[in-house]
């Protein structure tokens, strides 16, 4: 956009009525016909829109609605709405209903229509919209039974309805834009709760950023980056996910080819020969993946590399694991095989014990416990059990073997999260694998990661030994939200001064790049400690603050940041067998 050029308003036109026989959306096209060029329009119309059922609103809303984040957008609105029985339906009420933070401090004007024009339809949106912090503008056009002026399905406005209508949204689109001045120069509190205090410089200046995800904005950034951190604050998000895949195709045009995810190295070997186009069940590889991996979007992602491969044989985008090379679900499998063969009767009290602690390759030992799903005795007890039970077994080669991957599952589970774990020693054996495969063959590396492991200040996670070592060609990136269904929980509207909050005081999805163009009052303040929310699969909703991480400064940690409002669950795999 021509930075000497205004941006252009949103509006939203609202068509009310969802009868069969209705003449709402007609009114709606024309409506729209009206509208200035110079602002950006689109249509909700409520007979298409499936609304969640009334039973799980909330005070100020409820869950996000398909069109939450286009509300959310919005700067302004026209109302198109028939009057029933003295006022207006039931319809635009459940509507109004499941939006709150989406129209407050944003400008409405009202299109009634009825025999008698509708005008009680619209007073009586007055005081619904003033509550909602709306304003309603004092113009307000009435069709008087718009049903009689219709020629061959249009509607032809009698005389002095066309000017009518262009008045009220000339004051419309006034009162729109003053109120998007005013909500980046000096925001109300954060959006949905004036008693949270956001830092309103931090706020005005988000909020004058493109309100869009930007995958394009993120591959500039990394022009002449080596290594780009690609973190989401939950990798169990649709939204997230897609906009990791998203930027990593964008960086990919720009000349990155090598994918790293943190997985065991032996599933990233079939990745890579999947996506190299060699005849692997990928589906049954990723049941053999780290839990968050094994979804129907990791999939689709590693069959766009397949394809996108398959159309550039000689300049292939190749794809890495950075996490050890230990024992997969399928070494259960084989130990179990392996001791049908010798000894029968063995199988079923070591498949007991086995179909147990394999659980844990989805969810961690850690994550059970903290779910209350764990059994109490130590994972690494039971695995020592059955190493015994083979180890009491005839010699051989099948014993050897079953005893030789038993010895590993135990070591598995001795150096679980929360028992022999050692994060600094993997943090940093993960990064040197990056680099030691960049310094091997020159390729550009895009990580996929959670977002604490990708932050590149100073301490023992990943992201900081990378900036170490390469200084500003490792990019950090910080994918975020504001609230939405994770799995089966939903997560709540973050806490007063987080990040978050202020990405969702500033209203809408942003790509917010912290670069040195950033004003000197704004770099000060990013420049802070910030919290921001990570949602583990230890996360829990009624103990929401304590799922914050502390970043030492925000520019120092992320180079940039990408926000969505709302969020829905990934895809999980079907069940199957594992590779």
């Amino acid at each position: 956009m021509d930075a000497n050029r205004p941006e252009p308003l949103r509006l939203v036109v609202v068509v009310a009525s969802i009868r069969d026989d209705r003449i709402g959306r007609v009114v709606g096209d024309w409506v729209m016909e009206q509208l200035p060029g110079d602002v950006r329009a689109q249509m909700v119309d409520l007979a298409d829109l499936h609304l969640p059922p009334d039973s799980e609103l909330q005070p100020g809303g409820g869950q996000s609605t398909p069109v939450s984040d286009l509300m959310a957008a919005a700067d302004g609105f026209v109302i198109v709405t028939p009057e029933y029985n003295h006022s207006y339906p039931a319809s635009l009420k459940r509507f109004v209903d499941w939006h709150y933070a989406e129209w407050q401090f944003k400008a409405a004007t009202v299109v009634p229509y009825g025999v008698q024009g509708g005008l009680l339809a619209g007073e009586y949106l007055r005081p619904v919209f003033a509550e909602l912090s709306v304003v309603t503008t004092r113009r307000m056009v009435a069709l008087r039974a718009p049903w009689a002026y219709l020629t061959e399905g249009r509607y032809v406005a009698p005389s002095g309805e066309d000017d009518a209508v262009q008045d009220a949204v000339r004051e419309l689109t006034w009162w729109a834009g003053a109120l998007r001045d005013a909500r980046r120069r000096r925001p109300f509190g954060s959006v949905g709760d004036t008693e949270k205090t956001a830092d309103t410089t931090a706020v005005s200046w988000v909020a004058a950023q493109p309100e869009t995800v930007a995958p394009e904005a993120v591959a500039d950034l990394a022009a002449n980056a080596l290594v780009v951190g690609l973190g989401t604050s939950t990798r169990e998000a649709h939204e997230t996910f897609q906009i990791v895949d998203h930027t990593t195709r964008a960086l990919i045009d720009h000349g990155f080819r090598i994918l790293a995810v943190l997985d065991n190295q032996r599933v990233g070997d079939l990745y890579d020969r999947y996506v190299r186009g060699e005849d692997i069940d990928i589906d049954s590889s990723l049941r053999q993946a780290w839990g968050p991996w094994q979804t129907s979007e990791m999939r689709d992602a590693l069959t766009w590399l397949r394809h996108r491969n398959a159309s550039q044989p000689d300049d292939p985008v190749r794809v890495i694991a950075v996490g050890g090379a230990g024992m997969l679900p399928s070494d259960y499998d084989r130990v179990l095989d392996l001791i049908a063969a010798i000894a029968p009767a063995e199988v079923p009290p070591v498949r007991e014990l086995l179909d147990v602690i394999r659980t844990a390759h989805e969810s961690g030992e850690h994550v059970q416990r903290a779910r209350g799903t764990h059994p109490g005795t130590p994972f690494v007890e039971l695995a020592r059990t059955a190493r015994a039970i083979a180890g009491r077994l005839d010699g051989g080669a099948e014993r050897d073997e079953a005893v030789r991957l038993l010895d590993g599952i135990v070591e598995h589970h001795a150096n679980a999260i929360g028992l022999g774990h050692d994060v600094e020693r993997e943090e940093r054996a993960a990064a040197e694998r990056i680099l030691e495969r960049h310094r091997r063959t020159g390729d550009r590396i895009v990580l996929w990661e959670g977002s604490a492991h990708v932050a590149a200040h100073r301490g023992v996670m990943l992201g900081s030994h990378l900036r170490e070592a390469l200084g500003e060609q490792y990019v950090a990136v910080h994918v975020t939200f504001g609230h939405g269904l994770v799995g089966a929980i939903e997560i709540p509207s973050p806490a007063p001064g987080s990040l978050e909050d202020l990405m969702l005081a500033a209203g809408g999805e942003r790509t917010m790049i912290l670069d040195a163009e950033v004003p000197a009052d704004v770099a000060a303040r990013l420049g802070a400690p910030w919290r921001t929310r990570l949602i583990s699969g230890m996360y829990d909703p009624d103990h929401d603050a304590e799922h914050y991480y502390d970043l030492p400064s925000l520019r120092d940690s992320f180079d940039a940041v990408v926000f969505v409002r709302t969020v829905t669950p990934t895809r999980p795999l079907p069940p199957g067998p594992t590779a």
